[in-house]
């Protein structure tokens, strides 16, 4: 017997329920990453030009302790140097059936407004895309350095938080930023050490105070007072776990005015936050999988020998001072990125018609279809990339 109760007497007789207006999210998510730069001033505006150019300082005048009456060579110094991005682009798209929107979907009928809700998705998909590639880097593949192609996206924090000796979390090594080599002229003007958090054999650690500490340190030895750091949500509850068991300190969930929707904990004045989208083991069992088109998953490449999970191998040569073993497997586990909100330039363009900016065109053979467009121009950069600083490696 069929079941009475849906196709039969009962629903075509009988309305079903529905709330009003009210469309559950239950895709994108709010992230305190985007809000900190938002909040902090940190949007720069472009007004346009072929690159977005940033004056950098990578060298002093000539002088030093002199003997009187020394005669002395005297040179000019170069001492200023450009960093260059440019723009990219991203954009959401969509076929919309326009009989359906305004034939169908209004007057009592109506429950939700189809066409404010798409606007409101293509407004949140972009502000996801560009979030879950800022974790990443924005350069081309280089041959033994760089293995996936991030030509069209910002230049994220992976790319800036490096050396050009030391990987990455991804496991890459960039020897250039803003198109300026690293360890050159340059000399370590724009290089930001990565952070191991791990053992010594390649495989994840405990996150201990000692290791926050030396972390913390690489940033604050610049001077930086206005600090957060991003981690995933794991990774802050491994934090909070680390904090709170040290009988020294007192750990708790806080809210600052830069982040006031979002608690992060405090510690050594630098308040870090569990942050969904960013890089870590469960991203891809925590979200859709077309939450983008870049993956923020860690440890997925393979399996090591002793069964532990692992991203890459590492270089041949590593720093001593990254703490990163050589020619080993590498399980990245939760990433931990700190930032300095004066070295960040997130910079969208200022033209509308690519601020969000919608193009809405007819199919030029379909009586009903028009395809949607939102175009965001911007790139996200940092002027010193030391001042942030990268670290990976722990997994409890």
């Amino acid at each position: 017997m069929a079941d009475p109760t849906y196709g039969s007497d009962l629903q075509a007789s009988t309305l079903d329920d529905f709330i009003l207006e009210v469309a559950y999210d239950n895709f994108f998510v709010d992230t305190p990453k985007q809000a900190w730069l938002r909040n902090i001033g940190a949007v720069n505006p472009f007004d346009g030009g072929v690159l977005m150019r940033v004056p950098t300082i990578f060298n002093r005048p000539m002088g030093g302790a002199n003997a009187p009456g020394s005669t002395v060579n005297i040179v000019h110094r170069q001492q200023l140097a450009n960093l260059a991005f440019e723009p990219r682009l991203y954009s959401t798209y969509d076929n919309l059936e326009t009989f359906s929107l305004m034939v169908q979907n209004r007057g009592q009928a109506k429950r939700v407004t189809l066409k404010d809700l798409y606007a409101q998705s293509h407004i949140k998909a972009i502000n996801t895309d560009v979030e879950v590639d800022s974790f990443h880097h924005g350069q081309s593949p280089v041959a033994g350095l760089i293995t996936d192609d991030g030509s069209e996206r910002v230049n994220g924090d992976d790319e800036a938080m490096n050396n050009g000796y030391d990987p990455g979390w991804t496991g890459n090594v960039y020897t250039t930023y803003g198109s300026q080599a690293r360890n050159g002229t340059q000399t370590n003007t724009l290089n930001s050490t990565p952070y191991w958090y791990g053992n010594p054999d390649g495989t994840c650690g405990a996150i201990t105070v000692e290791n926050l500490i030396s972390h913390i340190m690489r940033v604050q030895k610049f001077g930086v007072t206005e600090a957060i750091g991003i981690t995933s949500q794991e990774g802050i509850g491994y934090l909070f776990g680390c904090l709170q068991r040290q009988q020294r300190f007192t750990a708790d969930w806080k809210v600052e005015e830069s982040v006031p929707d979002f608690k992060g904990v405090g510690f050594m004045g630098v308040m870090i936050y569990g942050d969904t989208l960013a890089p870590g083991r469960n991203w891809a069992q925590t979200l859709p999988p077309e939450i983008s088109q870049t993956s923020n998953a860690t440890d997925t490449a393979g399996t090591s020998t002793a069964g532990q999970p692992y991203s890459f191998t590492s270089p041949a040569t590593t720093t001593s001072y990254s703490r990163i073993p050589a020619s080993t497997q590498i399980s990245v586990g939760e990433p931990l990125f700190l930032y300095s909100g004066r070295s960040i330039e997130y910079r969208p363009t200022t033209e509308p018609e690519f601020l969000f900016g919608v193009r809405e065109n007819q199919v030029y053979n379909s009586n009903t279809l028009d395809a949607y467009i939102v175009n965001l121009a911007l790139n996200l950069y940092y002027n010193a990339p030391r001042e942030n600083c990268l670290g990976y490696g722990f997994a409890s």
